[in-house]
């Protein structure tokens, strides 16, 4: 096997450069982005395919679900502008804090006598 390694690398060495090249060549055209890419993409695979669209809530979009030409975008998508080299998207809950924990360290913050005064109101 150690004979093959080589040729290997060589091949995911071509399919890395691969990606970078066709993005060069979209960034030429003037398509800077995946999500600039994909309506074209879309319009592309829906002639080659022969598969109807729809303009969606989210864009345009094919009329059927998981058909040959939903993949093929998803696939030339990939190839073009691949998801490792795309910057990960923060977590919607990072600054997000438990409304009740955020009550119990307010009132642990309190002072015995504002802590009575409270209670008495409650």
């Amino acid at each position: 096997m150690n004979q093959n390694k080589v040729a290997v690398f060589k091949v995911f060495s071509d399919a890395d450069n691969e990606s970078a090249n066709f993005t060069e060549r979209l960034l030429a055209l003037g398509i800077a982005s995946r999500s600039e890419a994909k309506p074209l993409c879309i319009e592309w695979a829906s002639t080659k395919h022969k598969e109807p669209t729809r303009m969606g809530n989210q864009g345009l979009t094919f009329k059927r679900r998981n058909s040959a030409a939903e993949r093929a975008v998803s696939r030339v998508l990939g190839v073009c502008y691949p998801k490792a080299d795309a910057p990960k998207p923060k977590p919607k809950t990072s600054k997000k804090t438990d409304p009740v924990a955020k009550l119990v360290k307010s009132y642990q913050g309190l002072t015995a006598a504002q802590k009575r005064r409270f209670l008495a109101s409650v």
